[in-house]
């Protein structure tokens, strides 16, 4: 494509007559080509931004989109986000048929000032819970959804994160943002808990600071949650990555830890419905004792 451009470029400057290039022919096209690309470069640096710096471009589903989706008996669970609304909300559909047929779709979000991506769904029994991100009180902050029957419909939507007191809320604008949204939301449900994990600035006072994953617990059906713990805890140390799963008052959550330009997996586990949990883990080490 851009071979064939170029030859159309030549042949339109080049004045065959007379062998060389016409400079008529250069010079106008050159300045209505360097004023459109002016054009579109004032345009993209005048796109708005989320509060949180978060560039809506970076909440494509092209780049980071996903529609996560969990099983509970014959109850299958979808969630994602996307702009078909003109603003960016957190979308959910279940099917209670194994997957053959799904309700109607379901505006969690429902944010027509803010931008909501990041979303993760959980289930067990008859419930369902979906957390996801949301900029829409200025800051971006995450919020949590619950179903008692079966994705019917939804309690009002908790707030997980409370500026500036928590260490979560604040997103890590220096890495990755071009394909990632804050916070690295991942949820899971176990019996009567659920166990949500977000990747926050271990520092509350300097939000580039390296990150930290942080969980926060409910026991009640997702009614209440109790505080956050810091269970990377790395000083200096990117945490980051975690994945958690749970099956009833256990859980377990591992993540990568960069340092000295080494990654390794930790992992660290909970047996009281994520009350305490033990000491870190290395999972590259030979021996299965905690760091």
């Amino acid at each position: 494509m851009l071979l064939h451009s170029f030859w159309i470029f030549f042949y339109r400057t080049y004045d065959l007559s007379e062998r060389k290039l016409n400079t008529k022919r250069i010079i106008l096209p050159t300045f209505g080509a360097l004023t459109l690309l002016f054009a579109m470069v004032s345009a993209i640096s005048t796109t708005p931004q989320s509060a949180s710096a978060f560039p809506y471009t970076c909440l494509d589903a092209k780049t980071g989109g996903k529609a996560p989706m969990v099983i509970s008996d014959k109850n299958l669970y979808v969630a994602w986000w996307g702009n078909g609304t003109g603003n960016f909300e957190v979308i959910f559909k279940a099917s209670n048929d194994n997957g053959k047929t799904f309700g109607d779709k379901i505006n969690l979000s429902n944010s027509t000032n803010g931008t909501s991506g990041a979303a993760s769904v959980a289930a067990s029994g008859n419930n369902v819970y979906v957390t996801y991100w949301d900029n829409k009180t200025g800051i971006g902050r995450v919020y949590v959804r619950t179903s008692n029957d079966n994705g019917k419909t939804f309690e009002p939507e908790i707030t997980l994160t409370d500026t500036p007191i928590s260490s979560v809320p604040y997103p890590q604008i220096n890495e990755g943002l071009a394909k990632s949204m804050p916070y690295e939301l991942k949820i899971a449900a176990g019996g009567d808990n659920v166990y949500v994990i977000a990747k926050g600035a271990e520092n509350v006072k300097n939000i580039t600071s390296p990150s930290d994953i942080f969980i926060r617990t409910s026991n009640d059906n997702g009614k209440t949650f109790g505080e956050e713990i810091n269970l990377s805890n790395s000083t200096g140390i990117q945490s980051t990555r975690a994945e958690i799963v749970a099956s009833g008052d256990n859980v377990d959550v591992s993540w990568w830890e960069k340092s000295d330009g080494k990654d390794q997996p930790m992992i660290r586990t909970s047996n009281d419905g994520g009350k305490t949990f033990g000491e870190a883990t290395v999972l590259t080490a030979n021996s299965t004792s905690s760091s």
